[in-house]
């Protein structure tokens, strides 16, 4: 007996339409950005440029993967194409980790040998991009805590804004103190708050993709709330896990007490179990195998966890 709910929402259009809403917009700060690296010479803002442009990248690869989401699932991906989400904000956080080493290394260059910049012009530009990347970030900030994909995408944006703080407030102190070497040292500030936010999302994918229990849920305490629910005597082969960040599933075995044998008053425990299960964890996708008898501990495939 399972319950049905494959996650696809209103929430998939909403960041399907915000990821395209980004993508565009980002393309603009590209645009701002190059144009100031040319005017004003600064390879600060090249690189920048060159940051902005895989993140109009990774946007794109966001968005195509939104719409790979609300593909509807068939004999061949029976569960859709929610993973391709993840496999998206897995190679986005790649993309993060690539992007501050390189930040770190021309800083490290950089550092070395200073070069003159139009101080003026470093302030004028990364101002206009810090603009639109807030308006982005709070477009898209509400659905990355269910939205892995969009979390990717979110420190990406983060990143951006940094960047263009650091490079608005070293164009200032050069402006004023002439000392050109302030740039790569904001850089070599920022860098490792981009690695720091894509570690996280590279935590939650693989554990995604390992089928590891989702890290807000707590195994033993869902163990717990099926195991107080009239009827059930044992709880054996639990599994908990999830195709995305918003779609989580689990199956189990329940050993029925004797004195229950009644199709109808089975039916109506597991379904007792499928709405807590929903109301108090979030889980959409719920399938429950009732067992008059346990499990032999020997069958290969009916797991006993010692939890």
């Amino acid at each position: 007996v399972h319950s049905h709910s494959l996650g696809l929402n209103g929430e998939s259009f909403r960041s399907e339409k915000n990821l395209k809403i980004a993508f565009f917009l980002t393309i603009f700060i590209l645009l701002v950005e190059f144009s100031g690296a040319i005017i004003s010479k600064s390879m600060a803002l090249y690189s920048n440029s060159g940051h902005i442009l895989v993140d109009a990248s990774s946007l794109l690869l966001a968005w195509f993967a939104q719409k790979q989401i609300r593909k509807i699932p068939n004999g061949k991906n029976t569960y859709g194409y929610h993973r391709m989400g993840i496999l998206a904000a897995l190679l986005n956080s790649l993309l993060l980790l690539i992007i501050s080493a390189v930040l770190i290394y021309e800083s490290y260059l950089r550092l070395l040998r200073p070069e003159i910049v139009n101080s003026k012009i470093m302030i004028i530009f990364p101002i206009v991009s810090l603009f639109i990347n807030v308006l982005i970030g709070l477009k898209i900030h509400k659905d990355i805590h269910s939205n892995l994909n969009l979390k990717g995408s979110f420190f990406h944006i983060l990143g951006d804004s940094l960047i263009s703080v650091a490079i608005i407030a070293a164009g200032i102190i050069i402006y004023f103190t002439g000392l050109d070497y302030v740039d790569p040292i904001m850089s070599l500030i920022v860098s490792p708050i981009i690695a720091i936010g894509a570690f996280s999302v590279i935590n939650e994918t693989i554990n995604i993709l390992l089928e590891g229990v989702p890290k807000e849920i707590d195994f033993l305490k869902v163990k717990t709330e099926i195991l107080k629910k009239r009827g059930v005597e044992e709880v054996h082969d639990l599994h908990i896990w999830s195709m995305s960040k918003s779609f989580r599933l689990l199956s189990a075995h329940i050993l029925i007490e004797k004195n229950i044998s009644n199709s109808s008053d089975i039916c109506c425990i597991i379904e007792d179990i499928q709405k807590t299960l929903k109301e108090k964890f979030e889980i959409n996708h719920v399938v429950i195998q009732p067992e008059l008898t346990i499990c032999d501990m020997t069958n290969t495939f009916c797991i006993h966890q010692n939890v």
